[in-house]
């Protein structure tokens, strides 16, 4: 499964390069997301293609990965997109929906690239409501609420964030 700019790009949602593919995890079957986990070959052909075409070491990632363990967006699994290259090689794309998920907990923190991609993706006020408490799920820190809040306000969404502010203070 891989999410991030690779699959904005894969989806046509935006048409920009980016500098590397973030594998979430692996559907092992219908609905069964686990951790991905590279194999020794794979590494191995990775650092060949990274040496050949002057890539950065982490061209291809598990940096996502944990979030199998934290939990992953309701339905994740049911919504994704699938793309065939050759007869060996399947790739499941994050779908719109869970990418509005993805980039908003990453725009909390780093605003760059995550915020422009979330902008892209032009969330309607229940998307970005669903995708803002699946994050509080994610951190639940106050510290974290706060940045939320204030990033939602930020991009025009206040009622969601003033539902946020409400559902902590009561």
């Amino acid at each position: 499964m891989v999410c991030g700019g690779t699959a904005l790009n894969i989806l046509g949602i935006i048409d920009r390069a980016t500098r590397d593919i973030d594998v979430m995890g692996v559907l092992v079957s219908e609905g069964d997301i686990k951790e991905a986990a590279f194999e020794d070959w794979f590494i191995d052909a990775a650092a060949r293609v990274a040496s050949d075409y002057d890539l950065p070491e982490d061209w291809i990632n598990s940096g996502p990965t944990s979030m199998v363990r934290t939990g992953l967006p309701e339905g994740l699994a049911t919504r994704l997109a699938a793309r065939s290259y050759g007869d060996h090689l399947t790739v499941h794309y994050t779908s719109r929906y869970d990418l509005i998920h993805l980039k908003l907990y990453a725009a909390v923190d780093r605003q760059d690239r995550h915020l422009e991609d979330l902008r892209a993706l032009e969330p309607s006020r229940e998307e970005m409501a669903a995708a803002a408490s699946w994050c509080l799920g994610q951190d639940p820190s106050e510290a974290f609420r706060s940045e939320l809040i204030a990033l939602l306000e930020w991009m025009g969404y206040g009622e969601v964030a003033a539902d946020i502010s409400k559902k902590r203070s009561g």
